[in-house]
């Protein structure tokens, strides 16, 4: 009797329980220690935030542990898998953190990687490949399901939902699981995963929650997977309960999922956000900026501005009043206001929003969202502005996940350094050196002492 053909689960546990640190490319190296860097930076800031606290203070009774695992910016420890709750929450808590993989790759698998890797001793190079694993699993497993926009349209967040299957590759592979463990955590993470886009309608707090609970899901997954557990071995493919069936409506992609595996490891298809908001409107602002520079448009010069999208996109970057750092975040006319009127788009211009300044007010006004069903969320959106002189410039954005930041316009290992210390700035002159210093030298760390030292201290605004 023929063997089956091996599943999705098991072609990628099979890669990633013998592919190491050595295996890696150096710029695949060297991409992934950006990332982390500017995962736990956007982290830092996030475990100041209320509903950070608020999700901290809630668990403190149920989760704290002597011998758990670190919850970042302070000095409490929990139960790895709550750990990796919390500080994927942190990672998120400001949409200020990466794509890629699954979704927000970082917040989803680095939270996850560092609570298990901190409990078992792992050195610095394991915890790189731990992360590498989870970028590309995260990826691949989304890929299965036709990629982001197919699974957004469904209405999945697939942060939360193909996170899990990061954060499950990346706490498996500091687990040191074997290729039959490794697989029944994927299944297990598979089981068990979730998340859905119904904040959008009221700006719930669960968008913050969605990488936290991945990197939770995640933890647990590769735990019991490693004490013994099953997974189903055919989460995607199964006719009846498979993640095809369930999540994308029988329409299975198992090519895209396995496409140049070992060779592509899904790094560089990441993306850094040089901008503190939703990364649908990136595209946008780029073009706006670049027609601010070249046309010299401001808000004097421009009569109204009109942007063109599919419903997906408005649906998700059309929130309206303006009244919280998420409804700033995931108003797309908001960021165009800002980049007209020459933002940096940072994270002070969000948190709090800006709005009510007469100069961002009066341009936002003058903009209006219009619903073409033949833009996809992939194609960005169509900007028209009509001048005061009578003039009408109009721009196709592109594909917003090839806005700055991507592999088609990267930001640079400075431009990271940058961002992190402008982040860091109010935490106190000395946080963003020694980030910088224990991420770049993670190489060469035979433990991870010297990276949770900048990560335990509880963390105050000094201003």
């Amino acid at each position: 009797m023929n063997e089956p053909e091996p599943t999705v689960t098991e072609h990628l546990a099979e890669l990633w329980a013998r592919t190491g640190y050595d295996d890696l490319p150096r710029d695949v190296v060297d991409g992934v220690k950006d990332h982390i860097l500017d995962t736990l930076a956007v982290a830092l800031v996030g475990a100041a935030t209320p509903e950070v606290r608020r999700v901290t203070e809630a668990l403190t009774p149920y989760a704290s542990s002597p011998s758990g695992s670190l919850v970042w910016g302070t000095g409490l420890r929990f139960v790895p898998a709550q750990a990796a709750l919390v500080n994927g929450t942190s990672s998120h808590a400001r949409d200020f953190d990466d794509g890629g993989g699954a979704g927000h790759a970082g917040s989803t698998v680095l939270p996850a990687a560092l609570a298990v890797g901190e409990h078992v001793g792992c050195t610095g190079r394991r915890l790189i490949a731990a992360v590498v694993a989870g970028y590309d699993v995260g990826y691949r497993a989304l890929g299965s399901l036709g990629g982001f926009a197919a699974h957004t349209d469904r209405g999945w967040h697939s942060s939360g939902t193909m996170g899990s299957f990061g954060a499950a590759a990346a706490a498996a592979k500091c687990l040191g699981a074997d290729k039959e463990a490794f697989a029944d955590a994927l299944g297990i993470a598979g089981s068990f995963t979730g998340g859905v886009w119904a904040f959008i309608a009221d700006g719930a707090l669960t968008k913050r929650l969605h990488p936290g609970k991945a990197g939770e899901t995640g933890v647990d997954a590769a735990i019991f997977a490693t004490g013994g557990i099953t997974g189903p071995r055919r989460i995607f493919e199964a006719e009846w309960g498979g993640l095809y069936s369930v999540m994308a409506g029988g329409d299975g992609h198992t090519d895209q999922a396995l496409r140049n595996l070992g060779e592509d490891f899904n790094v560089a298809s990441s993306y850094l956000k040089p901008y503190a908001c939703c990364r649908g409107s990136h595209s946008a602002v780029d073009a706006v900026k670049t027609l601010v520079a070249e046309r010299g448009l401001t808000p004097g010069n421009v009569a109204s501005v009109t942007i063109t999208a599919g419903s997906t996109a408005v649906n998700m970057l059309s929130a309206y009043p303006i009244e919280s750092v998420f409804d700033a975040q995931f108003s797309l006319p908001y960021a165009v206001s800002l980049a007209l009127c020459g933002s940096h788009l940072g994270l002070q211009d969000y948190d709090p929003p800006r709005i009510t300044e007469p100069r961002i007010a009066g341009v936002f006004d003058t903009i209006s969202m219009v619903v073409d069903e033949s833009i996809q969320i992939e194609d960005g959106p169509r900007l028209t502005f009509v001048l005061t002189d009578g003039e009408t410039v109009t721009v196709d954005a592109g594909n917003p996940t090839d806005a700055r930041g991507s592999a088609v316009t990267p930001m640079t290992h400075d431009e990271v350094v940058d961002k992190a210390t402008v982040l860091l700035e109010a935490l106190g002159d000395d946080m963003a050196p020694r980030l910088v210093s224990a991420v770049e030298n993670l190489d060469a760390a035979d433990d991870l002492t010297d990276l949770l030292a900048v990560l335990s201290a509880e963390r105050v605004p000094t201003s």
